[in-house]
């Protein structure tokens, strides 16, 4: 199965949710493709105040499918990974804040995922990873700079040089993710009840206040 990426809009709340449990919900094309349109139809919807990310199963998500990243095709290759960088980035560009609610691996292009949001909240039994060069991997600029916006150079080095596996305390010590909460689903929901009281406008012009604060650091 190459899992699906499901969108569910209630009550002015967009909720993504990526679900392969079998692969600890790595990233398929096909759910790339599908994060793609739904991200486009969130944009066209008036009136969402959020989006929140999740992983179903436990896991957040491993990262991006090995088997198609690994595959003999190179055009193949290149097609997946320009499509889930437009993803990422489509991700990124919309205007509602984005929350990141994390639960057991997010690694590689997971932390991408998790990175194109502008709040991450994460379980206590969330980890880290990034193993792209183990992999015979590079990222592209963008995501390095949203990391090294997040944690820093030094810390984006261990990750992304030393391989190193950080779990929940450490990579909110270091600033990749916002809290760690025992139930992240309920500390998101406190955010979506504040939101949700609120002009849209208002939060619209909020979240592209912070995106530029940090841009501009």
């Amino acid at each position: 199965m190459s899992g699906s990426t499901r969108l569910d809009i209630v009550d002015r709340v967009a909720r993504l949710t990526i679900s392969r449990p079998e692969k600890r919900n790595a990233m398929s094309g096909d759910m790339w493709q599908a994060l793609l349109r739904h991200v486009c139809r969130i944009g066209e919807t008036p009136g969402i105040v959020a989006v929140v990310l999740r992983g179903s199963g436990g896991s957040f998500s491993a990262g991006g499918d090995l088997a198609e990243l690994s595959s003999s095709d190179p055009d193949h290759v290149a097609a997946y990974r320009q499509l889930a960088e437009t993803a990422v980035l489509a991700l990124t560009e919309l205007a509602p804040p984005k929350i990141a609610e994390i639960d057991g691996p997010c690694f590689g292009a997971g932390c991408s995922l998790a990175l194109a949001c502008d709040v991450r909240i994460c379980s206590p039994a969330a980890h880290f990873r990034i193993p792209a060069l183990g992999h015979g991997l590079t990222y592209e600029p963008v995501f390095v700079r949203r990391l090294v916006q997040a944690v820093g150079a030094g810390p984006a080095g261990l990750l992304l040089y030393g391989g190193e596996r950080w779990n929940a305390d450490q990579a909110a010590a270091y600033g990749l993710v916002d809290k760690c909460a025992p139930d992240p689903a309920a500390a998101v929901g406190q955010i979506l009840t504040w939101l949700r009281g609120a002009n849209v406008e208002d939060i619209v012009s909020t979240a592209m206040s912070i995106r530029t604060a940090t841009r501009s650091r």
